[in-house]
């Protein structure tokens, strides 16, 4: 299977994503996108090249990495952010490699690792099953080759990371990936596939931009509305289904002090202020204080509804729409806390989890 791999200098093929929360049995995200991936032996990164289009129309750029730097559109403000991993300050460039480039690096792994694993080879008839289970204490992701992931605080108790892939005996590549790891599980699928008949000479991903676009520098500040400037006005209106449909609206509250919870799920300080959160309704009488949590990442109910329950959350737990993520300004920055007074006057925003900041906001109004 790795000499198969090895044979493999550039492809196409058809992407459909699935991705699931931990614990959930209805993906949060589903996706689909064509891919031309390109073998790239001297890039010290991930050993490969590849450009993304949307899936249901392959004439729209996404995303691109060429060896030097790595480029995403973003379509609805025109505009291509570019990033040549000059403030990166991991060990490694955090490019996800493409798919025949992610297999080999697993195979690789398996082959050449000391690290504590167990691998089970299945034959199914026309295909083969692999899989790969990684006990060790950290996260394991494939960078062109492997990295130890910092700690998460999403993590469970079950095996670190699980691989599995599917290889096709008829080609003796692989066809379908399932990646299991502490924030999320994720299944990918891969049709169409053409293998070397592209030429990789000269590629860039500059000759994918639009025409139009903006090109802007990762990291760059630029105009944009800020959540700061709702500081002194009324907080925005909203009015939202909880997971069993009923309408939960900012009227609803009559505490002293409310605090909104811009969040997201997967986003990992996010997760590390929920016990602070979970303190705060402890401590404090519901004529007081009381919080409310609108996500802004995965606006899906099954989403929130399993992410309130396996954190046993004590405050309620809102999928946000577009429309209010644009009226409180946050671009879907996470985490962001809009400290509210009795009047939902905008007193306070606390952008990232401080909880000294907030406790400071939270007193100055309850004096």
């Amino acid at each position: 299977m790795l000499e198969r791999l090895e044979q493999v200098k550039s492809a196409t093929y058809y992407e459909d994503v699935k991705v699931w929360q931990v614990g959930d049995t209805i993906p949060v995200l589903t996706s689909r996108r064509f891919q031309k991936e390109y073998d790239h032996p001297a890039d010290s990164t991930i050993g490969a090249s590849y450009v993304v289009f949307n899936g249901e129309d392959t004439t729209t750029f996404e995303f691109a990495y060429d060896g030097i730097v790595r480029a995403t559109a973003y379509h609805d403000t025109k505009r291509i952010v570019i990033d040549n991993f000059s403030s990166n300050r991991l060990p490694f460039h955090p490019v996800s490699a493409p798919f025949f480039n992610y297999a080999k690096s697993i195979i690789l792994y398996i082959l050449q690792t000391g690290d504590s694993i167990q691998v089970d080879w299945e034959d199914m008839g026309e295909e083969y099953h692999l899989t790969l289970v990684i006990n060790e204490d950290k996260d394991v992701e494939f960078f062109g080759k492997a990295y130890y992931m910092p700690g998460s605080p999403l993590a469970v108790e079950r095996p670190t990371s699980i691989y599995d892939l599917w290889f096709r005996k008829s080609t003796g590549l692989p066809y379908k990936l399932r990646k299991e790891r502490t924030q999320d599980i994720s299944l990918r699928t891969y049709s169409d596939i053409q293998i070397n008949h592209l030429l990789a000479e000269d590629f860039r991903a500059a000759d994918y931009f639009p025409q139009g676009y903006e090109i802007t520098k990762y990291g760059e500040k630029r105009k944009t509305s800020s959540p700061n400037e709702l500081i002194g006005k009324h907080a925005p209106e909203w009015a939202l289904p909880d997971d069993e449909g009923r309408i939960v609206s900012l009227n609803d509250f009559k505490s002293k002090v409310l605090i909104l919870n811009f969040t997201g799920i997967g986003c990992a300080p996010c997760h590390a202020a929920i016990p602070f959160l979970k303190k705060l309704m402890n401590d404090y009488d519901r004529n007081d204080l009381e919080i409310v949590a609108l996500e802004t990442w995965i606006q899906a109910p099954h989403a929130s509804r399993n992410y309130a329950e396996r954190n046993e959350l004590n405050y309620p737990f809102l999928s946000a729409t577009d429309e209010v993520i644009e009226a409180y300004r946050t671009g879907r920055t996470a985490p962001v806390f809009f400290i509210l007074d009795d009047k939902r006057m905008v007193k306070d925003v606390v952008t990232g989890y401080s909880e000294e900041e907030m406790m400071n906001a939270i007193n100055e109004l309850l004096k």
